[in-house]
């Protein structure tokens, strides 16, 4: 992140009332569009003061920087964190299911604000930002990997082509699709990996380990 846009706390408090202004303005500019929200209006939101405010942030343009930047930053934290257990036990299957679903929520995570800030900053019709470009790559390039790393279950005769189809499926289609194409979706694809049929959906514990953008 580019540091010059915020003077970062180093103490707990105020690292909580910075947490506590990020989440109002995302609520506000969510609700209200960036011109609609008011530096006064967000830390009525959040419960602080117009000193803060301007304690972390010379003026809103910084604000609406920073929290551009933060939506991304923060999906990689949550992104890293969700792959660092457990991940290694998924069938495919189960991972596919939970991919669709991870997916959905990532295109979905903060939508309002994050077109009303795309807008302010870079104008209609503008592309996607940097930071949000790097996330996604990163997030296909895992996908691929942890898929690939399960090249015994995968019978295509080219798995690396079979991953790449399954990898932009459902990145194409998470958010478009309701429950029930989107399972029947993944089924596909898994059949597609593997020559195997599957009609398995995700479980309970599934859903919960890929919950990671509420």
């Amino acid at each position: 992140m580019n540091d010059t846009h915020v003077h970062q706390p180093k103490q707990s408090r105020s690292r909580r009332t910075l947490r506590r202004i990020t989440r109002a303005a995302l609520e506000l500019i969510a609700e209200k569009g960036v011109d609609g929200t008011t530096i006064d209006a967000i830390v009525r939101r959040a419960e602080s003061s117009v000193g803060s405010f301007y304690a972390r942030f010379e003026k809103k343009d910084d604000l609406l920087v920073y929290l551009d930047e933060r939506i991304w930053e923060s999906a990689e934290e949550r992104w890293d964190e969700a792959t660092d257990e457990g991940w290694g036990d998924r069938s495919i299957s189960e991972f596919v299911s939970g991919l669709a679903k991870l997916y959905g929520e990532l295109e979905s995570m903060h939508g309002a604000a994050r077109d009303s800030l795309a807008q302010a900053l870079r104008g209609p019709g503008a592309g996607p930002s940097e930071v949000s470009l790097r996330f996604k790559a990163k997030i296909l390039e895992d996908s691929r990997r942890f898929l690939l790393d399960r090249c015994g279950a995968i019978h295509h005769a080219t798995p690396e082509l079979a991953v790449e189809t399954t990898c932009r499926s459902l990145e194409a289609c998470a958010l478009s699709l309701g429950p029930t194409v989107m399972a029947d979706l993944c089924a596909a694809l898994v059949r597609h990996l593997t020559g195997e049929s599957s009609t398995a959906s995700a479980s309970d514990e599934d859903v919960e380990f890929f919950e990671i953008w509420g």
